[in-house]
């Protein structure tokens, strides 16, 4: 199943959201095992139940919470910016046997099904791999309460620079947790990865937050990252830790992280006439103009679109050559092919439209055919391509002085300029092809987490 156009349901316009009348928030959204939790619930029924679940495989009842009572208390004006504030409804102390990971409450209302999603720390790391849940790209495009980051989706066209975490997600889509993510942490479950989870606030919290694990992962649709979490991580690959991104437009614009982690920040350069700092506008939120903090990290610099929607109503932006949204193999000896059968120019992705929404690549050329980073844009020339696929400008990529007359979403390895290894498979989409199983896609996974995740 093709899930290419997932895109359209995630960006969520508020004139449908911005009341939201009933649902409810945790608080904190990162609780240690053994600490307490608070649900804030709006809901008209005179009494209802809560669920709580752990997302893994399967869908698992940890918990119950039975005899409510409703009440619906008010939406502040400013509630996307400064939180909603409703009264504690309901709190309780996480047991030290819940598994670390997310966790789902959900609870029927007059307007239907609404859910809370909190992540689950571990008191004590026990796993060898910690994955961080982008809960600041969640926040970025919550439009409930009126505004998020994004002024196409927020009321009156127009933006917020601060929002908070202190409000619902929105229905159904739940800040991307159901359009990316759970494909991918169900699957580490399934497959019987020991996985420890944290937010993004929990990196620029806890500066030693990675001193623990020799492994670190990054997934899906992760835009939005503070400079403490990218030198973080660039601290733990130089002494020997080992960074996994299977995520695509990660690490794009520079956040700050407020109130105690309550709020995000996020000066929106993007929609500045200058966007990359000038006299007239020196600040830029882009962390690939910003001490080359994108390029360092992860070792991409620009984001590309495959299957993303275009500024033209139904149209869907794609290359013109029409053959998209997959990769080609082009070190077909590299150790992540191990078992995938693939030669070199062998495509993989095609089925689930793998490259895409936002893919990430870097300035390119070409030596006896195959890819090589230049370097000029920042990339380390240690990293080597081992996949590549076809993909466009999106549209903002002039504004960053990027002009190139090909885009490409790239695969590349950095496994020789620190003591641990950056892999990065840089498209959001990469999740969906972890369901085929006897696949290249999650014989890739499986080879990238057996060697860098142990």
């Amino acid at each position: 199943m093709k899930r290419e156009h997932i895109f359209a349901h995630y960006e969520q316009d508020a004139t449908r959201y911005w009341k939201l009348r009933e649902g409810g928030y945790a608080t904190p959204l990162s609780v240690c095992q053994g600490d307490e939790v608070t649900f804030h619930i709006s809901n008209s029924r005179s009494y209802y139940d809560v669920f709580v679940f752990h997302e893994g495989a399967k869908r698992r009842l940890v918990k119950e919470i039975n005899d409510l009572r409703g009440g619906l208390p008010p939406i502040p004006e400013f509630g996307y910016r400064d939180g909603f504030a409703w009264p504690a409804t309901v709190s309780f102390r996480v047991p030290h046997d819940w598994k670390s990971g997310v966790y789902i409450a959900s609870f029927p209302t007059a307007q239907g099904v609404r859910e809370i999603l909190f992540v689950v720390r571990p008191r004590v790391p026990s796993a060898p791999i910690l994955l961080t849940i982008e809960t600041n790209t969640y926040a970025a495009y919550n439009c409930v309460g009126g505004k998020c980051l994004f002024p196409y989706i927020s009321t009156d066209r127009s933006h917020s620079n601060l929002v908070t975490f202190e409000r619902p997600l929105q229905p159904d889509i739940m800040g991307g947790f159901y359009a990316w993510d759970q494909f991918f942490t169900s699957w580490l479950d399934a497959e019987g990865y020991q996985v420890d989870y944290c937010i993004n606030a929990d990196h620029d919290r806890q500066p030693d937050l990675l001193d623990n694990y020799p492994a670190h992962l990054r997934i899906c649709h992760g835009e939005y990252s503070s400079r403490e979490e990218c030198e973080q991580l660039q601290r733990f690959v130089a002494r020997g830790g080992n960074l996994m991104v299977f995520a695509g437009n990660s690490f794009s614009h520079l956040v700050e992280t407020r109130a105690d982690g309550r709020q995000l920040y996020c000066a929106k350069s993007r929609y500045k006439k200058h966007p990359l700092g000038t006299p007239e506008a020196p600040e830029t939120s882009f962390l690939r103009a910003i001490d080359n903090l994108r390029q360092r990290t992860i070792g991409v610099s620009y984001t590309a679109a495959v299957n993303a929607k275009s500024k033209v109503p139904g149209e869907i932006v794609a290359p013109t050559s029409g053959e998209y949204g997959f990769f080609r193999v082009t070190q077909p000896d590299h150790w992540a092919f191990a078992g995938t059968g693939l030669g070199a120019g062998d495509e993989f992705g095609r089925e689930d439209s793998i490259v895409g929404v936002e893919c990430d690549g870097g300035d390119i050329a070409f030596k006896d055919g195959k890819p090589r980073f230049t370097g000029h844009d920042g990339i380390s020339p240690h990293y080597q391509i081992i996949a590549i696929g076809d993909a466009e400008d999106h549209g903002f990529n002039a504004d960053l002085g990027i002009h190139q007359d090909r885009f490409y979403a790239t695969v590349a390895v950095n496994e020789t300029e620190f003591k641990g290894t950056v892999f990065t498979a840089a498209t959001i989409e990469w999740a969906h092809g972890l369901y085929r199983n006897g696949g290249p896609v999650a014989q890739i996974t499986r080879n990238v987490l057996n060697r860098l995740g142990r």
